[in-house]
């Protein structure tokens, strides 16, 4: 028996219905996480306007769950639109790549939060093949100035300044 294409590129037999795409599914998921981790920010106090520096401690965490959400939407939607794929295995470099995001965590305690974004920034490319210098170079240092920008400068919020870097 031939299999008719359905929406989505999903392939069924003549009397199935379509399945819902495995996108829409994660998709929903990640929604009903921003959801739940949206009503714990609802708990948080106000911060006295002298220790707020200009942000109340919910709206960082409310402002990254909307971007979340709306990425998700956004999965959602193409995913009805899209050929539904047979998903790759995952790679082996997945583990390493979390290793250096460990290693992150711990040279922001060390070094602080510009040295270890720029190291980051540098050091996942390489490790992920990238052998371009011209390009992970600038990345590496504009990518981190930016962050830091936006939230020190910007939004305001005092970064503690580590043992070893004096700025």
């Amino acid at each position: 028996m031939s299999e008719k294409p359905l929406r989505g590129g999903r392939a069924a037999d003549d009397g199935s219905a379509a399945r819902i795409p495995r996108d829409a599914i994660a998709g929903t998921g990640v929604l009903l996480f921003c959801l739940a981790a949206y009503l714990v920010t609802l708990t948080f106090k106000e911060a006295p306007p002298a220790l707020a520096q200009n942000v109340q401690p919910a709206t960082f965490p409310r402002l990254v769950l909307a971007v979340m959400a709306v990425l998700a939407t956004v999965i959602i939607v193409m995913s009805f639109r899209l050929p539904d794929k047979q998903p790759k295995p995952i790679r082996l470099m997945v583990w390493p790549s979390a290793a250096v995001m460990v290693g992150f965590v711990i040279a922001f305690e060390i070094l602080g939060i510009l040295p270890a974004m720029m190291l980051l920034c540098f050091g996942l490319p390489m490790l992920w093949g990238e052998q371009r210098l011209y390009l992970i170079i600038p990345y590496a240092i504009l990518f981190p100035l930016a962050i830091y920008g936006l939230f020190a400068v910007v939004l305001g919020v005092h970064f503690e300044p580590s043992p070893l870097v004096f700025w």
